[in-house]
């Protein structure tokens, strides 16, 4: 991760990905490269459009996080028949070596997904409700990204002049820094923080 760096995304502008089964589309809104090289990404954060029932891919030696964020809900069912539910904004945790189907409760989802190497990186995600108020401090060796999902958020960097995230953008800062969000009332908002483990350099 580089020394300090801030960028502002808006995902209706990431170019959506068909998946190979035609089950929905995904945008890539960040990518982080794993120590040493060698491998594709190290962590990635996406937005996913699940249109239809199907299987999850497997994503081997990867740790996942994933919430809904617009749907009904979606239930994840491994081999031995045991569901995992994935209620509407709840963060939940999951192994990407487990091969798992989704089953749409009632209709499409969009859902938030991160994944990470688990031998270099760890990943954690909360799901905000308006009003609130927080602050949250990054370590050199860190990343956080707050999406606005609806609603006002106004987020201020290193005590800098607050600037406002209109729905569906994101603010990726990495490396060491303070980001102070404000959400207005009934506004909702992710923070997604990706930490690289001790002893990786």
């Amino acid at each position: 991760m580089p020394s300090s760096s801030t960028r502002r995304i808006l995902t209706s502008d990431i170019e959506a990905t068909p998946w190979k089964n035609g089950g929905g589309v995904t945008r890539e809104i960040a990518r982080g490269s794993p120590p040493g090289g060698g491998q594709e990404w190290g962590w990635r954060v996406s937005l996913a459009e699940v249109a239809q029932d199907g299987p999850f891919s497997i994503f081997p030696e990867t740790d996942r996080v994933i919430a809904v964020i617009d749907g009904a809900g979606m239930d994840l069912v491994s081999p031995d028949g045991a569901t995992v539910a994935l209620e509407p904004f709840q963060a939940v945790r999951l192994s990407g070596d487990e091969p798992l189907s989704g089953r749409l409760r009632r209709g499409p989802v969009r859902d938030l997904n991160v994944m990470v190497l688990r031998a270099h990186f760890a990943a954690e995600m909360e799901l905000w409700q308006g009003p609130h108020r927080a602050t949250c401090d990054a370590g050199r060796h860190e990343c956080l990204l707050l999406h606005n999902l609806s609603g006002r958020c106004a987020v201020r960097v290193d005590g800098g002049e607050p600037h406002d995230l209109a729905p569906g953008e994101v603010l990726v800062h990495e490396g060491e820094g303070r980001v102070a969000c404000q959400l207005a009332d009934a506004s909702r908002a992710a923070v997604i923080r990706i930490t690289r483990r001790q002893g990786i350099v």
